[in-house]
């Protein structure tokens, strides 16, 4: 049965008031990110920001109160493109061995996209690590942050569950796992892979089959 507000002409017009402004917000931070990735964060404009939407600074601030709540959520956009992909990749009905490979392969592919966020941007700090970000904002982004961290924790917990990996502290495994995995993104933004003369493919896979070698069972229940 289709919903009675599909031929609602209110509904209608606030379904495309919606998606315009999804749309407009989109584009801002897209220019934005150009911006911020070209320069130094104190010395980047709203009126900069607009020149490469091209749009003016009024339609700007239509959207966002400041140039730092426009850095906030371009921060949070991306990551929660990240967690996302954590999130979706975990299958309850799958091995704790398939969830965690999906997992580290959705990171890595993250970075693979989105390597300024291991250079010029960052999750916690404004560029430069100067001055952090304020509370609200830190609060909001580490939540989501949370989001994948505890998915991955869920995956190894039912991994003990079902006998299909030791009995170890499944949030210590965790917090080793999720660091290893930045550690492999800072790795390659140093270049360390590639002097090494690694991928940051070999770098990955390696890293978790190592990890889940030491953490399944040989012969699980």
């Amino acid at each position: 049965m289709e919903s009675d507000d599909k031929h609602d002409p209110e509904a209608v017009k606030e379904r495309r008031r919606s998606k315009r402004i999804v749309r407009r917000r989109a584009e801002i931070l897209d220019a934005a990110k150009t911006i911020f990735l070209a320069g130094d964060y104190a010395s980047v404009t709203i009126d900069d920001i607009a020149d490469v939407a091209g749009i003016s600074r009024a339609t700007i601030y239509l959207y966002f109160k400041s140039k730092q709540e426009v850095y906030e959520e371009l921060l949070f956009r991306d990551l929660d493109e990240m967690i996302t992909v954590l999130t979706t990749s975990f299958d309850r009905n799958d091995s704790v061995r398939n969830n965690l490979f999906r997992m580290a392969t959705g990171y890595m592919n993250f970075f693979r996209v989105h390597p300024e966020y291991f250079t010029t941007l960052s999750f916690f700090f404004m560029p430069g690590r100067k001055e952090t970000l304020p509370a609200e904002a830190a609060a909001k982004i580490s939540a989501r942050l949370n989001d994948g961290i505890l998915a991955i924790e869920e995956a190894i917990k039912l991994g003990i569950a079902r006998g299909e990996a030791r009995p170890v502290d499944a949030r210590a495994a965790t917090l080793s796992l999720w660091g290893q995995w930045m550690g492999n993104a800072y790795l390659a933004v140093a270049g360390r892979t590639t002097f090494y003369e690694r991928t940051i493919e070999q770098v990955y896979a390696d890293g978790i089959d190592i990890f889940l070698d030491g953490l399944t069972m040989r012969n699980p229940a």
